[in-house]
């Protein structure tokens, strides 16, 4: 609820509490948002005319409505195949075969429902002492809030023993928020920078750098992914957990498991949403028609995409290495070949970002310019690595991908064939060296933890590791 307050002046307390009344009224409704179409798919041309007409514009929004639904009621539609299966991916915590996409153990769903417990924990409390009247659900839990609703309704108050309080804690203590309860936490926590489509456009993105990440062409720069797949699951909810230092994606660790995983979930639709009306607008300007089934086809190549994720990930099998005055040796003498690492030439002889590729000579103004964009069009100049803030994690596993990856959306290259693992770790050694942060376990703490609680590797105690 919402204080407001009547015209008055306030003289003391007396004159308060004489002449001023308070008035309860509600929170404002949530504002109606509308999915918009992206910049290729709307561009025109130097006559200004739309490169991809009006009409087919109108079936790909058509398309992309009955795929992924909209803002107020996103899901993904279910196609033949999905239906005959039992495969769902609106329901990520059911099985696979049973309505649902099985994309948790056992294990991590008894990590969500322990959180919930104690997210709930006044919920819980107050179900246990009988005080329904007392249980307060979020706002942006609608579906759980109708759950609850329904619950009561369905039996009267002389009527609700200690079975009927068994029903209503699992109700809670096996929430996980449905796409429409994660798609009006993102309008809450994360439109007003990443959008309503999730394109790094929202109102406060422009005064931000680097810009918010841009969801839909399904790049995302910091995972544990090789051949530039899209992310898996862990590697979203990592960067949720932790947020990413030295930029303004904060860490959302307040937040419960459950909602963390929503968020996920959501952001991957509006992900997959962009990468297929990309294709969309692609296979338009290639064939110069649209045909229905091209649009299912694409759907169901992306989706396949991120279902396969996992399968993407970069193992690294055995111990991390310690440092050692001769690895960090080996690792500055591969930073220095410009036949392997190479890494001067960007990242400078001294590891400041300032190295001879990465700057150019302006031709209109003859002045020193950034030479490298990423792949938002955004000026980027490489890692200073010297200052200890590498926004893809601080642990020596995290300096492992960047290196042996690359990484997506940037110049940042994965590693040339000939390095070895060895190689690459001495690298990582010698990346640990440079920075001037202090290396300590308190540091490693507040900063980036696993990426998913399956990953083996650990910082060794005193290590620093780098992200790019």
């Amino acid at each position: 609820m919402r204080i407001r307050t009547r015209s008055c002046v306030l003289a003391g307390l007396a004159l308060w509490g004489a002449g001023c009344q308070l008035d309860f009224a509600p929170e404002p409704a949530a504002p109606v948002v509308h999915y918009a179409l992206g910049p290729a798919t709307t561009a025109v041309d130097e006559a200004g005319d739309p490169v991809v007409p009006l009409h087919v514009q109108e079936h790909i929004a058509g398309s992309l409505g009955m795929l992924f639904g909209t803002p107020s009621s996103p899901r993904y539609l279910l196609t033949e195949e999905w239906v005959d299966e039992g495969f769902d991916p609106n329901w990520p915590t059911a099985a696979a075969d049973d309505q649902g996409s099985g994309e948790f153990s056992e294990d991590e769903l008894a990590r969500i429902k322990a959180d919930n417990e104690r997210d709930f924990r006044r919920e819980l409390a107050a179900i246990e002492a009988g005080d329904f009247d007392a249980v307060r659900i979020p706002s942006w839990m609608p579906d759980l809030e109708q759950s609850w609703r329904d619950l009561l309704a369905g039996k009267p108050a002389e009527q609700r023993d200690d079975a009927f309080k068994g029903e209503a804690k699992a109700l809670f203590v096996d929430y996980y928020p449905t796409l429409r309860e994660s798609a009006e936490h993102f309008r809450q926590q994360c439109v007003h920078c990443h959008g309503v489509e999730g394109g790094g456009d929202g109102p406060t993105a422009r005064f931000l750098n680097p810009r918010p990440r841009d969801y839909r062409p399904g790049i995302f720069k910091f995972t544990a992914q090789a051949d530039k797949s899209v992310p898996r699951r862990a590697d979203l909810y990592t960067i949720l957990d932790e947020g990413v230092t030295g930029t303004a994606m904060p860490s959302f660790r307040r937040l419960s498991k459950a909602e963390l995983h929503g968020l996920v979930d959501y952001v991957r639709l509006l992900s997959i949403r962009g990468m297929v009306e990309r294709d969309l607008v692609t296979t338009y300007l290639s064939d110069d028609a649209l045909p229905a089934e091209a649009v299912l086809e694409s759907y169901a190549s992306i989706w396949s995409k991120w279902k396969g994720a996992d399968e993407k990930k970069t193992k690294y099998d055995g111990d991390v290495p310690a440092p050692s005055p001769e690895s960090i040796e080996r690792g500055r003498t591969l930073f220095m070949d410009a036949a392997t690492g190479n890494c001067f030439s960007c990242h400078g002889e001294q590891g400041r970002g300032n190295g001879a590729s990465a700057f150019t000579t302006s031709p209109e103004t003859g002045e020193v310019v950034p030479a490298y964009k990423d792949d938002w069009g955004n000026v980027i100049i490489p890692r200073n690595l010297r200052q200890g803030i590498f926004r893809g994690g601080r642990r020596p596993i995290d300096i492992y991908y960047r290196i042996k990856n690359g990484i997506n959306g940037t110049p940042m290259p994965a590693a040339v064939s000939s390095m070895t693992d060895a190689d690459i770790w001495a690298l990582v050694h010698y990346v640990g060296s440079l920075s001037s942060q202090p290396r300590t376990r308190a540091h490693r703490s507040a900063g980036h933890a696993p990426h998913d609680a399956t990953d083996p590797q650990q910082s060794s105690p005193g290590q620093t590791s780098s992200g790019h």
